[in-house]
Protein backbone atom coordinates (compact mmCIF):
# COMPACT_ATOMS: atom_id res chain seq x y z
CA UNK A 1 0.00 0.00 0.00
CA UNK A 2 1.50 3.14 -0.88
CA UNK A 3 2.68 5.45 1.82
CA UNK A 4 2.16 3.13 4.38
CA UNK A 5 3.45 3.61 7.83
CA UNK A 6 5.39 0.89 9.42
CA UNK A 7 2.92 -1.47 11.09
CA UNK A 8 3.23 -0.72 15.29
CA UNK A 9 3.23 -3.25 17.56
CA UNK A 10 -0.57 -3.23 18.62
CA UNK A 11 -0.90 -3.70 14.59
CA UNK A 12 1.90 -6.54 14.28
CA UNK A 13 0.12 -8.26 17.53
CA UNK A 14 -3.31 -8.05 15.97
CA UNK A 15 -2.09 -10.29 12.64
CA UNK A 16 -0.52 -12.63 14.45
CA UNK A 17 -3.72 -13.00 17.10
CA UNK A 18 -5.96 -12.68 14.15
CA UNK A 19 -4.24 -15.62 12.17
CA UNK A 20 -4.33 -17.56 15.03
CA UNK A 21 -8.12 -17.46 15.77
CA UNK A 22 -8.64 -18.99 11.64
CA UNK A 23 -8.85 -15.52 9.47
CA UNK A 24 -7.26 -15.46 6.18
CA UNK A 25 -3.73 -13.36 5.62
CA UNK A 26 -6.31 -11.78 2.80
CA UNK A 27 -8.84 -10.78 5.53
CA UNK A 28 -6.22 -9.69 7.80
CA UNK A 29 -4.28 -7.34 5.62
CA UNK A 30 -8.03 -5.77 4.87
CA UNK A 31 -8.47 -5.20 8.52
CA UNK A 32 -5.31 -3.44 9.20
CA UNK A 33 -5.03 -2.39 6.75
CA UNK A 34 -1.82 -2.96 5.01
CA UNK A 35 -0.88 -5.44 1.93
CA UNK A 36 -0.97 -9.35 1.96
CA UNK A 37 2.70 -9.61 1.91
CA UNK A 38 3.28 -7.45 4.95
CA UNK A 39 0.41 -9.48 7.14
CA UNK A 40 2.23 -12.61 5.96
CA UNK A 41 5.59 -11.35 7.04
CA UNK A 42 4.59 -10.37 10.43
CA UNK A 43 2.67 -13.51 10.71
CA UNK A 44 5.33 -15.53 10.04
CA UNK A 45 7.63 -13.51 12.42
CA UNK A 46 5.12 -14.15 15.07
CA UNK A 47 4.87 -18.11 14.08
CA UNK A 48 8.71 -18.41 14.50
CA UNK A 49 10.15 -16.14 16.98
CA UNK A 50 6.24 -15.44 18.83
CA UNK A 51 6.00 -11.81 20.89
CA UNK A 52 9.51 -10.89 20.95
CA UNK A 53 10.00 -11.37 17.01
CA UNK A 54 7.03 -8.50 17.28
CA UNK A 55 8.96 -6.08 18.97
CA UNK A 56 11.23 -5.90 16.17
CA UNK A 57 11.60 -2.17 14.45
CA UNK A 58 14.29 -2.63 11.93
CA UNK A 59 14.49 -4.75 8.54
CA UNK A 60 18.86 -6.16 8.42
CA UNK A 61 20.84 -7.48 11.31
CA UNK A 62 20.36 -6.11 14.24
CA UNK A 63 22.23 -2.87 15.72
CA UNK A 64 24.07 -4.80 18.66
CA UNK A 65 25.50 -7.28 16.53
CA UNK A 66 28.44 -5.21 15.03
CA UNK A 67 30.52 -8.80 14.89
CA UNK A 68 27.72 -10.83 14.22
CA UNK A 69 29.73 -12.26 10.57
CA UNK A 70 31.95 -13.75 13.19
CA UNK A 71 32.02 -17.02 15.35
CA UNK A 72 29.51 -16.53 18.48
CA UNK A 73 32.86 -17.63 20.30
CA UNK A 74 34.69 -14.41 18.95
CA UNK A 75 32.47 -11.46 20.19
CA UNK A 76 32.10 -13.65 23.49
CA UNK A 77 35.97 -13.38 24.13
CA UNK A 78 36.22 -10.02 22.77
CA UNK A 79 34.30 -8.96 25.24
CA UNK A 80 35.00 -10.54 28.15
CA UNK A 81 38.47 -9.85 28.29
CA UNK A 82 37.64 -6.18 27.86
CA UNK A 83 35.47 -6.65 30.72
CA UNK A 84 38.35 -8.50 32.92
CA UNK A 85 40.93 -5.76 30.90
CA UNK A 86 38.89 -2.36 30.71
CA UNK A 87 42.28 -0.39 30.19
CA UNK A 88 43.05 -2.56 27.12
CA UNK A 89 42.83 -0.95 23.78
CA UNK A 90 41.36 -3.13 20.23
CA UNK A 91 44.79 -4.16 19.57
CA UNK A 92 45.91 -5.37 22.57
CA UNK A 93 43.03 -7.27 22.67
CA UNK A 94 43.49 -8.77 19.44
CA UNK A 95 46.54 -9.96 20.72
CA UNK A 96 45.53 -11.78 23.14
CA UNK A 97 42.85 -13.47 21.11
CA UNK A 98 45.35 -14.39 18.62
CA UNK A 99 47.10 -16.56 21.00
CA UNK A 100 43.87 -18.10 22.54
CA UNK A 101 44.00 -21.77 21.48
CA UNK A 102 39.90 -21.89 21.51
CA UNK A 103 39.94 -19.26 18.43
CA UNK A 104 42.76 -20.90 16.24
CA UNK A 105 40.07 -21.96 14.11
CA UNK A 106 38.23 -18.66 13.56
CA UNK A 107 38.62 -15.54 11.95
CA UNK A 108 39.75 -12.34 14.19
CA UNK A 109 37.93 -9.01 13.36
CA UNK A 110 40.05 -6.38 12.55
CA UNK A 111 41.07 -3.66 15.48
CA UNK A 112 38.56 -1.34 14.49
CA UNK A 113 35.65 -3.60 14.10
CA UNK A 114 36.45 -4.36 17.68
CA UNK A 115 36.73 -0.88 18.53
CA UNK A 116 33.44 -0.34 16.90
CA UNK A 117 32.14 -3.67 18.97
CA UNK A 118 33.03 -2.15 22.46
CA UNK A 119 31.56 1.74 21.51
CA UNK A 120 28.39 -0.24 21.13
CA UNK A 121 28.15 -2.73 23.68
CA UNK A 122 30.81 -1.60 26.55
CA UNK A 123 31.03 2.08 26.19
CA UNK A 124 31.07 2.75 29.58
CA UNK A 125 34.57 0.53 29.91
CA UNK A 126 36.24 3.04 26.77
CA UNK A 127 38.68 5.62 27.86
CA UNK A 128 38.09 9.22 27.59
CA UNK A 129 41.25 10.67 25.35
CA UNK A 130 42.99 13.73 26.51
CA UNK A 131 43.54 16.60 24.44
CA UNK A 132 47.84 17.08 24.21
CA UNK A 133 49.21 20.18 26.01
CA UNK A 134 51.02 22.88 23.79
CA UNK A 135 55.01 21.70 23.94
CA UNK A 136 56.99 24.45 25.39
CA UNK A 137 60.53 24.68 26.12
CA UNK A 138 61.28 21.09 26.62
CA UNK A 139 64.27 19.29 26.65
CA UNK A 140 65.69 17.99 23.50
CA UNK A 141 64.12 15.62 21.60
CA UNK A 142 66.25 12.06 21.13
CA UNK A 143 66.91 11.82 17.51
CA UNK A 144 68.31 7.99 17.73
CA UNK A 145 67.39 4.71 19.07
CA UNK A 146 69.37 4.58 22.87
CA UNK A 147 70.21 8.36 22.60
CA UNK A 148 67.84 8.96 25.55
CA UNK A 149 66.02 6.42 28.24
CA UNK A 150 63.34 8.32 30.42
CA UNK A 151 63.08 7.19 34.05
CA UNK A 152 60.29 7.04 36.30
CA UNK A 153 58.58 5.03 39.15
CA UNK A 154 54.67 4.00 38.82
CA UNK A 155 54.16 3.91 42.71
CA UNK A 156 51.36 2.36 45.18
CA UNK A 157 50.88 -1.04 43.77
CA UNK A 158 48.87 -2.79 46.40
CA UNK A 159 49.11 -6.59 46.12
CA UNK A 160 46.77 -9.50 47.32
CA UNK A 161 49.54 -10.18 50.04
CA UNK A 162 48.90 -7.16 51.74
CA UNK A 163 52.55 -5.69 49.96
CA UNK A 164 52.75 -2.68 48.44
CA UNK A 165 55.05 -2.31 44.93
CA UNK A 166 56.61 0.58 42.81
CA UNK A 167 57.44 -0.11 39.32
CA UNK A 168 60.96 1.20 37.99
CA UNK A 169 60.22 1.74 34.39
CA UNK A 170 62.53 2.95 31.59
CA UNK A 171 61.48 4.14 28.23
CA UNK A 172 63.19 4.70 25.08
CA UNK A 173 61.22 7.80 23.28
CA UNK A 174 62.53 7.46 20.09
CA UNK A 175 61.71 4.22 18.98
CA UNK A 176 58.79 3.69 21.69
CA UNK A 177 60.35 1.05 23.12
CA UNK A 178 60.00 -0.70 26.82
CA UNK A 179 63.44 -0.74 27.80
CA UNK A 180 62.84 -2.20 31.67
CA UNK A 181 60.12 -2.52 34.18
CA UNK A 182 60.94 -3.84 37.03
CA UNK A 183 59.10 -4.54 40.63
CA UNK A 184 60.02 -4.03 43.99
CA UNK A 185 58.62 -4.36 47.20
CA UNK A 186 58.64 -1.02 49.08
CA UNK A 187 56.11 -1.74 52.42
CA UNK A 188 57.19 -0.34 55.36
CA UNK A 189 55.97 -0.54 58.82
CA UNK A 190 53.59 2.53 58.29
CA UNK A 191 53.46 2.58 54.94
CA UNK A 192 55.46 2.61 51.83
CA UNK A 193 59.08 4.38 50.53
CA UNK A 194 60.28 5.79 47.91
CA UNK A 195 62.94 2.94 45.72
CA UNK A 196 66.46 3.86 47.06
CA UNK A 197 69.66 4.73 44.30
CA UNK A 198 70.94 1.35 44.68
CA UNK A 199 67.16 0.05 43.46
CA UNK A 200 67.28 2.45 40.51
CA UNK A 201 70.76 1.40 39.87
CA UNK A 202 70.34 -1.93 39.90
CA UNK A 203 67.03 -1.85 37.08
CA UNK A 204 69.32 0.65 34.81
CA UNK A 205 72.32 -2.24 35.21
CA UNK A 206 70.05 -4.99 34.64
CA UNK A 207 68.44 -3.02 31.38
CA UNK A 208 72.21 -2.46 30.31
CA UNK A 209 73.39 -5.77 30.17
CA UNK A 210 69.63 -6.84 28.88
CA UNK A 211 70.26 -4.77 25.23
CA UNK A 212 73.87 -4.68 25.35
CA UNK A 213 73.92 -1.32 25.45
CA UNK A 214 74.88 2.36 26.93
CA UNK A 215 72.35 5.49 26.19
CA UNK A 216 74.08 8.42 25.98
CA UNK A 217 71.54 9.87 28.38
CA UNK A 218 69.36 9.09 31.03
CA UNK A 219 66.43 11.23 32.21
CA UNK A 220 64.67 11.47 35.60
CA UNK A 221 62.75 14.00 37.40
CA UNK A 222 63.73 15.79 40.20
CA UNK A 223 63.15 13.05 43.63
CA UNK A 224 65.94 13.39 45.92
CA UNK A 225 66.32 9.54 45.49
CA UNK A 226 67.66 10.12 41.64
CA UNK A 227 68.65 13.50 41.91
CA UNK A 228 70.34 14.58 45.43
CA UNK A 229 69.20 17.27 47.91
CA UNK A 230 67.10 19.87 46.49
CA UNK A 231 68.94 22.31 48.53
CA UNK A 232 72.06 21.55 47.39
CA UNK A 233 73.14 21.27 44.05
CA UNK A 234 76.13 18.50 44.61
CA UNK A 235 75.11 15.69 42.34
CA UNK A 236 73.54 12.41 43.73
CA UNK A 237 75.61 9.25 43.75
CA UNK A 238 73.48 7.70 40.95
CA UNK A 239 74.70 10.79 38.53
CA UNK A 240 77.90 10.38 39.25
CA UNK A 241 77.55 6.32 38.49
CA UNK A 242 76.45 6.86 35.59
CA UNK A 243 79.06 9.67 34.44
CA UNK A 244 81.64 7.11 35.13
CA UNK A 245 80.04 5.12 32.46
CA UNK A 246 80.07 7.76 29.90
CA UNK A 247 76.05 8.83 30.30
CA UNK A 248 74.74 12.12 31.06
CA UNK A 249 72.32 12.60 33.91
CA UNK A 250 69.87 14.71 32.45
CA UNK A 251 67.08 16.33 34.82
CA UNK A 252 63.81 17.46 33.99
CA UNK A 253 61.87 21.02 35.10
CA UNK A 254 60.96 20.59 38.12
CA UNK A 255 57.01 19.86 38.47
CA UNK A 256 56.82 19.36 35.00
CA UNK A 257 56.39 15.66 34.08
CA UNK A 258 55.48 16.45 30.34
CA UNK A 259 58.96 16.95 29.56
CA UNK A 260 59.04 13.36 29.95
CA UNK A 261 55.62 12.67 28.28
CA UNK A 262 56.70 9.46 27.00
CA UNK A 263 57.45 7.15 30.15
CA UNK A 264 54.79 8.80 31.76
CA UNK A 265 52.32 7.69 29.08
CA UNK A 266 54.56 3.83 29.57
CA UNK A 267 52.32 3.96 33.07
CA UNK A 268 49.31 3.98 31.85
CA UNK A 269 50.26 1.29 29.34
CA UNK A 270 52.03 -0.68 31.34
CA UNK A 271 49.40 -0.83 33.99
CA UNK A 272 46.86 -1.06 31.50
CA UNK A 273 48.50 -4.43 30.48
CA UNK A 274 50.25 -5.91 33.05
CA UNK A 275 48.44 -4.36 36.58
CA UNK A 276 45.21 -6.58 37.19
CA UNK A 277 43.30 -8.67 39.68
CA UNK A 278 45.57 -11.76 38.50
CA UNK A 279 48.97 -9.85 38.38
CA UNK A 280 48.55 -8.51 41.34
CA UNK A 281 48.50 -11.95 43.66
CA UNK A 282 51.77 -11.41 44.54
CA UNK A 283 55.48 -10.36 43.31
CA UNK A 284 56.12 -13.04 41.34
CA UNK A 285 52.64 -12.56 39.54
CA UNK A 286 53.48 -8.95 38.50
CA UNK A 287 56.70 -9.52 37.76
CA UNK A 288 55.88 -12.56 35.33
CA UNK A 289 52.95 -9.89 33.90
CA UNK A 290 55.43 -7.23 33.56
CA UNK A 291 57.97 -8.98 31.55
CA UNK A 292 55.02 -10.56 29.30
CA UNK A 293 53.67 -6.85 28.32
CA UNK A 294 57.27 -5.89 27.91
CA UNK A 295 57.48 -8.41 25.11
CA UNK A 296 54.47 -7.83 23.66
CA UNK A 297 54.90 -4.34 23.31
CA UNK A 298 58.16 -4.59 22.26
CA UNK A 299 58.02 -7.34 19.61
CA UNK A 300 53.75 -7.27 18.80
CA UNK A 301 51.83 -4.67 19.72
CA UNK A 302 51.37 -1.87 17.28
CA UNK A 303 52.95 1.38 18.05
CA UNK A 304 51.05 5.26 17.72
CA UNK A 305 54.61 6.78 17.69
CA UNK A 306 54.99 8.40 14.65
CA UNK A 307 58.43 6.66 14.01
CA UNK A 308 57.39 3.10 14.12
CA UNK A 309 54.25 3.72 11.45
CA UNK A 310 52.16 1.27 13.26
CA UNK A 311 54.56 -1.33 13.47
CA UNK A 312 56.02 -2.97 17.12
CA UNK A 313 59.12 -1.20 17.99
CA UNK A 314 61.58 -3.71 17.47
CA UNK A 315 59.86 -4.27 13.49
CA UNK A 316 59.96 -0.65 12.71
CA UNK A 317 63.28 0.30 14.61
CA UNK A 318 66.02 -3.08 14.71
CA UNK A 319 68.48 -0.74 15.15
CA UNK A 320 67.12 -1.37 18.62
CA UNK A 321 69.09 -4.40 19.15
CA UNK A 322 72.44 -3.28 17.85
CA UNK A 323 75.19 -2.11 20.47
CA UNK A 324 76.56 1.31 19.99
CA UNK A 325 78.10 1.48 23.10
CA UNK A 326 78.84 -2.24 23.71
CA UNK A 327 78.13 -2.87 27.94
CA UNK A 328 78.54 -6.38 29.39
CA UNK A 329 78.34 -6.95 33.28
CA UNK A 330 80.74 -8.43 34.06
CA UNK A 331 83.12 -5.69 32.32
CA UNK A 332 81.30 -2.91 34.41
CA UNK A 333 84.30 -2.43 36.30
CA UNK A 334 86.88 -2.39 33.26
CA UNK A 335 84.40 -0.06 31.60
CA UNK A 336 84.01 2.44 34.43
CA UNK A 337 86.42 5.91 34.10
CA UNK A 338 87.11 7.67 37.58
CA UNK A 339 88.52 10.40 35.49
CA UNK A 340 84.99 11.09 33.54
CA UNK A 341 83.82 11.36 37.45
CA UNK A 342 86.78 13.96 38.13
CA UNK A 343 85.63 15.71 34.69
CA UNK A 344 82.40 15.94 35.83
CA UNK A 345 82.56 16.98 39.59
CA UNK A 346 84.91 20.10 38.18
CA UNK A 347 82.04 21.33 36.90
CA UNK A 348 80.06 22.09 39.94
CA UNK A 349 80.88 25.85 42.04
CA UNK A 350 80.14 24.86 45.18
CA UNK A 351 79.06 27.37 48.52
CA UNK A 352 79.98 26.18 52.15
CA UNK A 353 79.88 27.50 55.66
CA UNK A 354 82.48 26.24 57.93
CA UNK A 355 81.15 24.31 60.93
CA UNK A 356 82.44 25.03 64.31
CA UNK A 357 84.57 22.30 64.39
CA UNK A 358 85.95 23.70 61.46
CA UNK A 359 84.04 21.05 58.92
CA UNK A 360 82.46 21.32 55.93
CA UNK A 361 80.06 18.87 53.90
CA UNK A 362 80.10 17.50 50.15
CA UNK A 363 77.55 15.01 49.17
CA UNK A 364 77.04 13.89 53.01
CA UNK A 365 80.75 13.53 53.92
CA UNK A 366 82.43 15.82 56.06
CA UNK A 367 85.89 17.13 55.19
CA UNK A 368 87.83 19.03 57.69
CA UNK A 369 88.87 22.39 56.69
CA UNK A 370 90.44 24.28 60.32
CA UNK A 371 88.37 24.96 63.21
CA UNK A 372 90.28 28.82 62.70
CA UNK A 373 87.91 29.35 59.99
CA UNK A 374 84.65 28.28 61.48
CA UNK A 375 81.87 30.47 60.45
CA UNK A 376 83.77 31.29 57.29
CA UNK A 377 82.25 30.67 53.59
CA UNK A 378 84.32 29.01 51.31
CA UNK A 379 84.10 28.08 47.58
CA UNK A 380 84.61 24.77 46.68
CA UNK A 381 85.73 23.06 43.35
CA UNK A 382 87.38 20.15 42.40
CA UNK A 383 90.43 19.87 40.53
CA UNK A 384 89.82 17.27 37.76
CA UNK A 385 93.64 16.93 37.18
CA UNK A 386 94.85 16.00 40.31
CA UNK A 387 91.80 15.00 42.00
CA UNK A 388 91.86 17.28 45.06
CA UNK A 389 89.07 19.07 46.56
CA UNK A 390 90.18 22.79 46.35
CA UNK A 391 88.82 25.32 49.59
CA UNK A 392 88.85 29.06 48.71
CA UNK A 393 88.01 31.91 50.60
CA UNK A 394 84.97 33.22 49.08
CA UNK A 395 85.87 37.08 50.03
CA UNK A 396 89.70 37.05 49.43
CA UNK A 397 90.16 34.37 46.76
CA UNK A 398 93.09 33.28 49.14
CA UNK A 399 93.12 29.40 49.06
CA UNK A 400 92.81 27.72 52.33
CA UNK A 401 92.91 23.86 51.78
CA UNK A 402 93.35 21.13 49.22
CA UNK A 403 91.85 17.37 49.95
CA UNK A 404 92.00 14.25 48.45
CA UNK A 405 87.77 13.23 48.13
CA UNK A 406 86.96 10.69 50.18
CA UNK A 407 85.63 7.08 48.74
CA UNK A 408 86.94 8.16 45.65
CA UNK A 409 87.06 4.71 43.89
CA UNK A 410 85.41 2.68 41.45
CA UNK A 411 84.02 -0.04 44.06
CA UNK A 412 82.48 2.98 45.88
CA UNK A 413 80.40 4.40 42.74
CA UNK A 414 79.87 0.88 41.63
CA UNK A 415 78.99 -1.13 44.45
CA UNK A 416 81.02 -3.96 42.42
CA UNK A 417 84.38 -5.62 43.85
CA UNK A 418 87.79 -5.43 41.59
CA UNK A 419 87.97 -8.64 39.64
CA UNK A 420 90.35 -11.27 40.93
CA UNK A 421 93.15 -11.55 37.94
CA UNK A 422 93.70 -14.38 36.99
CA UNK A 423 97.18 -16.23 38.08
CA UNK A 424 99.79 -16.76 35.45
CA UNK A 425 100.35 -20.66 35.30
CA UNK A 426 104.17 -21.28 34.10
CA UNK A 427 104.63 -23.70 31.25
CA UNK A 428 107.02 -26.39 32.47
CA UNK A 429 108.79 -27.14 29.24
CA UNK A 430 110.49 -30.42 28.75
CA UNK A 431 113.48 -30.82 26.30
CA UNK A 432 115.06 -34.34 25.04
CA UNK A 433 118.18 -35.51 26.64
CA UNK A 434 121.50 -34.43 24.71
CA UNK A 435 123.52 -37.29 24.60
Amino acid sequence: MANRQPLTFDEKKQVYEAKLKGKTLTEIAAMIPCSPSCSRKWWRVGRDKGMEGLKQSRRGRHQSGRLSQFAPIVSEKALELKQNHPKWGPHRVLIEMEDDPELKQHCLPAPSSLAAYYKQVCPELLLSKKQPRPKSNQPPEARGVHEIWQVDHQEGIRLDTGEVATICNIREPFAAAVIASQAFIVTTAKYWRKLTIGEVQSTLRQAFAEWQTLPQVVQTDNEPGLAGSPKDVFPSLLTLWLAGLGIKHQLIRPACPTDQAQVERSHRTMNGFAVHKRSQHDYLSLQASLDKEKRIHNERFPSRASDCGGRPPLIAHPELLLQSRPYQLDREYDLFNLQYVADHLATYLLERKVSVSGQVSLGGISYYVGSKYKGLTVQVQFDALIHQWVFTDLETAVELQRKSPKHFSIEYFTGLEKPVEKAKTAIQLSFPALI
